[in-house]
């Protein structure tokens, strides 16, 4: 079972369709069965020609044949559906402090979190958290509960499956799932196998990479699909942090705060999520360890690094905003340690609201691009504690930029990003209908599988040099041109 869930775990890209997958990929509205009956026809028929006369010409039919009959079997596949699965670490039920402990017990036993030996200690350690960080944690969400809505982190969360749903059509069904309160990763994951949707598209909502976010939700989704007798299918949204669909709606949150290269500020800090230092370290390889190297460019040995990553969104962010060095900085919040024992990557964020602000900034911007909804970090720890921190060291305006939760150009990234780890069926069946709406679009051809610009070609006359099996009528077949792409 679990070399089962391996193999088909793995993100499916258009280009690893096999040559009969893609000639018997179903076709969405727009283009019918009888279209790719006659794409398929005409490249079986150009095969033919190629190969000559004589037994080629059997061959020739027995392929076709067995395209024919695969192309009728997933025909039948167009109406099935694809499950998309937006992932988040979760939220207390309310802003009880029993609801809030109970969701920091989950949260904070989580080895990927606090990874601490031996057990013994880190249960230590964990009580005495307990014992006092809940009824903190409870005031600070009291400070960011909606009315009638509750978590922020929930309705955002709610809005954006809506969103997305219509976007994406009534072939995907989206849902979300909360690795620590409900609804929880389990529940949900036996939902879509309850309701017949095999074939699951498992969306971390974290840019960035790290074992105690993208880790633990994906360990979670891949041991409940190993313990099922059918096991569903899985693709995987990557981390984004280097997308454009991410960096494009990031920018725009971000510009609409800072103006045109940052005219409107002093100063640009982007805060990010801190992390202890061991964890960056362990996700290097060949033995190297994260450090100030790290904040320079990603590599062979740091790529899958928190800390990396961070730091190159920054800086693709900050090109495109136009932002010159000294205009912008990176810092890192939300640390959590006892007396200090642990070192977290740096700089910290409440220094960095200070320094700034002793350093003769007055109107501060500041940016979150480690979350994509709002949440506690963003709407307490930035919003409002950070305000006072900054204001309490000089400086006048703190902007907080929002984060991209349902902005439309998210949720049209968003959409692309899930459409390319559909599977290959699918893929070449938007595809399809994609080039029959616009013949100059580029796209993946269901045939051939080759990317390129679609278009209808003349004729396909079956009487030409080498074709030694006539056919009985002319069919129109779906040509490509190439196109670069970079």
């Amino acid at each position: 079972v679990g070399s089962s869930l391996a193999s088909k775990g793995g993100p499916r890209r258009p280009s690893q369709m096999s040559g009969l997958g893609c000639t018997s990929a179903p076709l969405a509205s727009g283009l019918g069965a009888a279209s790719l009956t006659a794409c398929v026809a005409g490249h079986a028929s150009r095969r033919r020609r190629r190969g000559g006369v004589g037994s080629m010409a059997h061959k020739s039919n027995i392929s076709e044949q067995l395209e024919a009959s695969a192309a009728a079997s997933q025909l039948a596949m167009v109406d099935e559906k694809i499950g998309v699965l937006l992932m988040n670490i979760g939220t207390p039920a309310s802003t009880e402090t029993h609801d809030v402990r109970d969701y920091l017990a989950r949260f904070l036993g989580d080895d990927r979190v606090i990874d601490i030996e031996p057990k013994w200690l880190k249960f230590v350690i964990l009580q005495i958290l307990l014992g006092v960080r809940p009824q903190k944690s409870a005031e600070a969400y009291k400070a960011i509960w909606d009315e009638s809505r509750g978590s922020p982190l929930q309705f955002h969360t709610e809005d954006l499956v809506t969103d997305l749903q219509q976007k994406l059509g009534d072939q995907f069904v989206v849902r979300h799932c909360f690795q620590y309160s409900a609804p929880f990763t389990t529940n949900i994951i036996r939902e879509f196998t309850k309701d017949g949707i095999d074939n699951v598209i498992l969306v971390p909502m974290f840019p960035q990479y790290a074992s105690s976010t993208v880790g633990t939700c994906l360990q979670e989704a891949y041991e409940v699909g190993a313990k099922m007798y059918c096991t569903p299918c899985f693709s995987v949204v990557p981390p984004f942090y280097n997308t454009p669909q991410f960096l494009h709606a990031q920018t725009e949150e971000i510009a609409k705060v800072v103006g045109p290269h940052g005219c409107n500020v002093d100063h640009t800090l982007f805060s990010f999520h801190g992390l202890p230092t061991e964890q960056c370290s362990k996700s290097h390889s060949r033995g190297t360890k994260c450090g100030p190297g790290c904040a320079e460019k990603i590599t062979a040995t740091n790529k899958n690094c928190y800390h990396g990553q961070c730091h190159e969104t920054a800086r693709r962010l900050a090109a495109g905003l136009g932002l010159k060095e000294g205009q912008w900085s990176v810092a890192f919040q939300s640390r959590l340690t006892l007396r200090n024992t642990v070192e977290w990557i740096g700089p910290y964020t409440d220094k960095a609201l200070a320094e700034l602000a002793k350093s003769g900034v007055r109107r501060l911007a500041l940016a979150a691009p480690s979350f994509a909804i709002d949440c506690l970090e963003t709407l307490e720890e930035l919003s409002i504690t950070g305000e006072e921190q900054f204001k309490e060291a000089g400086g006048e305006e703190l902007m907080v930029v929002p984060c991209i939760n349902t902005s439309e150009q998210w949720v049209t990234g968003l959409s692309q990003l899930v459409k390319l780890q559909a599977p290959a069926w699918q893929t070449t069946a938007d595809a399809a209908a994609t080039a029959a709406a616009d013949p100059k679009t580029p796209g993946h051809c269901p045939v051939s599988g080759r990317f390129g610009i679609w278009r209808q070609s003349h004729e396909h006359k079956h009487n030409e040099a080498g074709d030694s099996t006539p056919t009985s009528k002319t069919a129109k077949t779906i040509e490509l041109e190439p196109l670069a792409v970079p």
